[in-house]
């Protein structure tokens, strides 16, 4: 049974969690005009493997007495499998996310990211899963949302805007295979696998296409560092705890609110701001992710009427 003491403390782990993230757009914005992106994402998973190996090491030593990573029980095929195929979306949508953060606002691009939520019933459409009425009105609602956000009168959407989309395609396909995998084996083990694949594609990416950056590299240190240890390390191990003790709704709302925490970080810190287009767009957006999560879960508990 969760106490109600369990309870607070999991939403302060899950809060605090989303506000790493988002605090962690200003350190992806400041790699972003200092590093190439696979190379700034390479150390960012490097650093968070660094963080979460130690954990299973010790949570492993305390059950058996002996340091090691795998245990006789746990599923090695599944973990290594789902690890891969995780670790590849999340690869894709890192990557994406911070090629976009070169040439958008730190506000735009947390709202932007938050549409994997609308896209996750979209890639449903495809594995022939029933999209209800409520889904539908969350996504054309999203849509008016990233007009708002995105398109500009004179040229249309921006290449920032658009890898951001695209990269809230990816993060909703890792979404998916992450709830699928983490039901079936251990989350912990399984993000350490999901980041080393993850870093040994940035490693390939960076000798196929980018030049190493020691100046860039140095300058943005603090940057690596917060998004390894914080970002990729701690706040993953926090989410993975604080869901635990937490409904699916307290979830949703909870994790939907990185999009403002990246929005006030970009506006206290960077002193970035949004036009009042962008606001309405980011209200919007932020209104169809919420309402969306929540009628979604209330309805599968049965405390709303059929009505969508």
């Amino acid at each position: 049974m969760v106490t109600t003491r369990i309870r607070i403390l999991s939403i302060i782990g899950l809060l605090s969690a989303v506000i790493i993230w988002g605090l962690n757009y200003v350190a992806q914005s400041h790699g972003a005009q200092n590093m190439d992106p696979f190379t700034f994402n390479f150390f960012r998973m490097s650093i968070g493997c660094l963080v979460v190996f130690p954990v299973v090491l010790f949570r492993n030593y305390k059950q058996s007495d002996k340091v090691q990573f795998w245990q006789i029980n746990d599923d090695k095929k599944a973990t290594i499998k789902g690890g891969i195929i995780c670790g590849t979306f999340l690869f894709l949508s890192i990557s994406l996310q911070q090629m976009g953060l070169r040439y958008t606002s730190i506000g735009k691009a947390g709202f932007l990211s938050t549409l994997s939520v609308i896209v996750v019933p979209l890639i449903g459409l495809f594995l022939r899963k029933k999209v209800y009425l409520y889904q539908w009105i969350g996504i054309f609602l999203a849509i008016i949302g990233v007009g708002f956000l995105s398109l500009n009168d004179v040229s249309g959407i921006q290449l920032g805007d658009l890898l951001l989309i695209l990269s809230s395609f990816s993060i909703a396909f890792h979404v998916i295979f992450s709830g699928h995998y983490n039901k079936n084996v251990d989350s912990f083990q399984f993000t350490v696998v999901r980041f080393i694949w993850g870093a040994l594609l940035c490693l390939v990416f960076i000798f196929l296409f980018e030049d190493i950056n020691i100046e860039g590299i140095k300058n943005s240190i603090p940057s690596i560092l917060f998004a390894g240890i914080f970002a990729s390390g701690i706040a993953f191990a926090l989410m993975a705890v604080s869901q635990r003790s937490l409904d699916n709704v307290t979830t949703s709302v909870i994790m939907s609110l990185e999009s403002v925490f990246a929005a006030l970080s970009g506006w206290i810190i960077l002193g970035q701001s949004m036009s009042t287009r962008e606001i309405i767009g980011s209200i919007i957006v932020f209104s169809a992710v919420i309402g969306m999560q929540v009628y979604g879960e209330l309805k599968n508990k049965g405390n709303t009427e059929d009505l969508f």
